[in-house]
Formats: structure tokens, C-alpha cells, sequence
């Protein structure tokens, strides 16, 4: 039985659809990441399976309880739905120690004392704070308090963990780091996650599958990877990074596995192969995904895919560098090595594997469930 269930589910603010029919199926001990633009409903998604926004549309289950019907009127408010919850500003409380504000919620459950020690100083140990536990909130570093608003939200052994943008008022290492302790942390408990952002890479990092939205609907739900690198629809693609999207057609087709086949495609003024998950016929246009990363600066043509230009930008970035290139007419954008010493005005040669690039219909509908 998934942990969470959310079926038809949608949110109308007057005439405004902020949801919009979203099916979604949370396995349990699993980490799934709402990622999106701001305004694309991610957070209100996340906010009606919290019971802080009750759903105008559908059904919401946690585990084998419905916990939202709106068709049926049923509503079971946020306090009575087993779920812990770390806020973006973490709302942790200045005028409490960190002990006060990890044992509130145990409190506000008429626990016994010891029990709200034991458990307390347990959970401030699993997350590398139990020293800091006679502490004002106020003197703690954003860090810490995101330390502190987690240990909050686990202390009462919730079925199921909700994280709204908790690491984006963090610096970028230290986001980075605090990510990475999470994710150990989640899989170490086995605890059910529901987390939302709108940083890419975060969610990449982060999750077991990920969900893209645009505009209240899901455009597609998978594994990081296959969402990076076998995007469903334009949209999805170029969400992100830089990608380049290259109109085609294709020349033939060749069946590699049931859910993967090796095209022949041509540009007009270029050829080339790549992959895609679904047969198609000769002469269909195709939208080719070549990712910066996966174009390579080499010192002659030598691949299936290949193009000859000249360099109109490159941006230092520290470990790699961005560059664009003029490859008659056609702007491509490679992320290469520091250290390739790429120059403006450089003649170079652009090569890419089948394997770097993947086709898509150019009028795939925008949407999934999962």
C-alpha cells in the first residue's frame, strides 16, 4: 500500500486552477521531490496533503486512511494526520531553547516526561545536535536551525515527512552539505518524504523519483536520470540548464530494446544518430535533446553527430567553463573542462554519440501521472 495517494486532486482559488488533476503515488521509505517554477503548484500540492490547504477536488489517502474526499466532504485537519513538516523559514521559536523546540510537539501530545527526554535527546543525536540541546534558538546558525526544525518533525515518529524549500535560505556549500546529511539521514530511517523545490540540482541529488510541474499539472514523474536525460516533452527539456533543442527528421530506425531505439536523423545542413523511447517512421520530425555536457570539443569530426564552428562566448565558471558555439548559423551551448583553454574566435569541431542525445516528438502533450 503506498504511503501517500493522491487521486484527481485539485485547487481552485476562484477562477484561478492552481491544481490541476494531479495523480501522484508515494511508495513508502520513498523521496519524492515536487520540482517546478514558482507558481507552477508544487507547494500548494504539497500543502493539501499537509491539511493547510484543503483540496476543492479528489482524494488525498496517507497510508490505508483517507484523510481528503472533496466529493464526499471529508476533511481530517493537519494535527490529526501523522505528518511532520520543516517549513522554508524552519519556524523555529527564538524565545525557546532548542530542547523546547524539538519537544513541542510531544508536549502538545500530553507525553510523559521521560518519554519527551528520551525521545528529544535521541532525535538531537541522530542529527549531530544533542550538545546544543540548552541552547536559545536565536543563537544557532541557519544551519543548525534547519537541524533543529528536522529534528522537530521527527521526533514524534511521523508516517510521513513533508519538506517545503527547507535548504533555500542556505548559502550554496553549505546547502549542498546539509542536502547530502538529509538524504543519508532519510534513507537511514526509511522515512517516507515528500520534499519540494525549485532547484534542479537539488532534486537530482536528492531523489528517488522526481516530479516536474508547469501550471497546476505534472508534465512528467521518474528517476533523476531519466528526467535529465529522456525528458517526455519540450517543456520538461528545457527546464533544465541550457539544452540545446535541435529540430530533425528522421532518416531510419532501428529497435535497440522494447522501450529503446537508435535513430538516423538529419538537421538540413547536418546528420547524425541518437536515441528515443518509441519507434518512428522515416521523414518524421523529431525534437533532438543534446545536453551542453554531452557535446564534446574535439580535435577533428568524428562522430555520428558532428559540427564545425566557431566560438562566440566562453564564460569561466570555475571547474568547467560555458561555451557557445556558431556552427553555421546553428548556436550550440558546451560545457566544457577549465582547463580545455577555449578562446573566442577559436575554430573548433563538435562531436556528440548517439548515446548524448535523445528525440522527442515536438507536440508531446504536457502531462503524467504517477
Amino acid at each position: 500500500m503506498p504511503a501517500v495517494m493522491v487521486e484527481d486532486v485539485s485547487r481552485h482559488f476562484g477562477d484561478v486552477v492552481a491544481v490541476d488533476r494531479v495523480n501522484l503515488s508515494i511508495g513508502r521509505g520513498e523521496f519524492v521531490t515536487l520540482l517546478g517554477p514558482s507558481g507552477c503548484g508544487k507547494t500548494t500540492t504539497l500543502r493539501m496533503v499537509a491539511g493547510l490547504e484543503q483540496n476543492t477536488a479528489g482524494r488525498i489517502s496517507i497510508g490505508d486512511r483517507v484523510v481528503s474526499d472533496a466529493a464526499a466532504g471529508f476533511f481530517v485537519p493537519p494535527d490529526h494526520r501523522q505528518l511532520g513538516m520543516v517549513f522554508q523559514s524552519y519556524a523555529i521559536w527564538p524565545h525557546m531553547t532548542v530542547f523546547d523546540n524539538v519537544a513541542y510537539p510531544l508536549r502538545i501530545r500530553r507525553r510523559s516526561k521521560a518519554e519527551i527526554s528520551d525521545r528529544v535527546r535521541a532525535v538531537l543525536r541522530l542529527v549531530e545536535m544533542e550538545s546544543f540541546a540548552d541552547r536559545p534558538a536565536p543563537a544557532l546558525s541557519g544551519g543548525q536551525q534547519q537541524r533543529v526544525a528536522i529534528a522537530r518533525a521527527l521526533v514524534f515518529e511521523p508516517e510521513v515527512l513533508l519538506l517545503d524549500e527547507p535548504l533555500s535560505n542556505l548559502d550554496a556549500r553549505l546547502r549542498t552539505q546539509m542536502g547530502d546529511e538529509f538524504r543519508a539521514l532519510q534513507k537511514r530511517l526509511g522515512i517516507t518524504s515528500l520534499y519540494v523545490t525549485h532547484d534542479q540540482e537539488e532534486a537530482m541529488a536528492l531523489s528517488d523519483r522526481v516530479v516536474v510541474m508547469e501550471s497546476g499539472r505534472i508534465l512528467q514523474v521518474g528517476a533523476p536520470e531519466e528526467i535529465y536525460q529522456r525528458p517526455a516533452s519540450r517543456a520538461v527539456a528545457a527546464f533544465f540548464g541550457s539544452p540545446n533543442l535541435l529540430d530533425a527528421k528522421v532518416t531510419g530506425c532501428e529497435r535497440q530494446t522494447d522501450q529503446k531505439f537508435k535513430l538516423g536523423i538529419t538537421g538540413g545542413n547536418w546528420t547524425g544518430q541518437c536515441l528515443a523511447g518509441e519507434p518512428f517512421s522515416e521523414g518524421e520530425p523529431v525534437l533532438v535533446l543534446v545536453r551542453p555536457e554531452n557535446v564534446h570539443i574535439a580535435a577533428n569530426e568524428g562522430a555520428p553527430m558532428a559540427w564545425s564552428g566557431r566560438i562566440k562566448s566562453a564564460i569561466f565558471r570555475g571547474p568547467r567553463q560555458s561555451i557557445v558555439v556558431d556552427a553555421a548559423g546553428l548556436a550550440l551551448n558546451v560545457e566544457a573542462p577549465a582547463l580545455l583553454g577555449a578562446n573566442v574566435g577559436d575554430q573548433v569541431h563538435l562531436n556528440v554519440s548517439p548515446a548524448g542525445a535523445w528525440a522527442i516528438r515536438p507536440d508531446r502533450a504536457s502531462s503524467a501521472t504517477a
